[in-house]
């Protein structure tokens, strides 16, 4: 039962990643991460594509056997990070709204700043 539950979720998250590749407001990379996470024992099949992936397949192995990221990556992410941010704060244009996306973003930011560089 488990193991259907942590499949499911994996494909969930590759959908949500995929999606996030067409959606600018939505993350790709961290769902896909997330995805080879639940799918290490659940589903070897899924892991090793999203491993072997040529798009995304370095960034996800880097991230989960060392916790590290590119410093073009780092770069690319923090840039579309705040550009979606920026791009959704003037669309909506509520306070509560825009606070809760400049925190959210700057946690987001401080997160991928602590993460090992090569």
């Amino acid at each position: 039962m488990i193991n259907i539950l942590l499949k499911l979720a994996a494909f969930t998250s590759l959908t949500l990643g995929l999606i996030g590749t067409l959606l600018p407001v939505l993350p790709t990379t961290p769902f896909l991460i997330l995805a080879a996470a639940l799918s290490c024992k659940s589903s070897p099949k899924l892991r090793r594509w999203l491993l072997e992936h040529p798009v995304f397949g370095a960034t996800i192995r880097d991230y989960l056997q060392t916790r590290s990221i590119s410093t073009s990556t780092l770069r690319k992410a923090l840039l579309m990070l705040w550009l979606c941010l920026l791009i959704s704060i003037l669309l909506v244009q509520k306070i509560w709204i825009a606070v809760f996306l400049l925190v959210t973003g700057l946690l987001v930011s401080i997160y991928l700043l602590r993460l090992n560089r090569h």
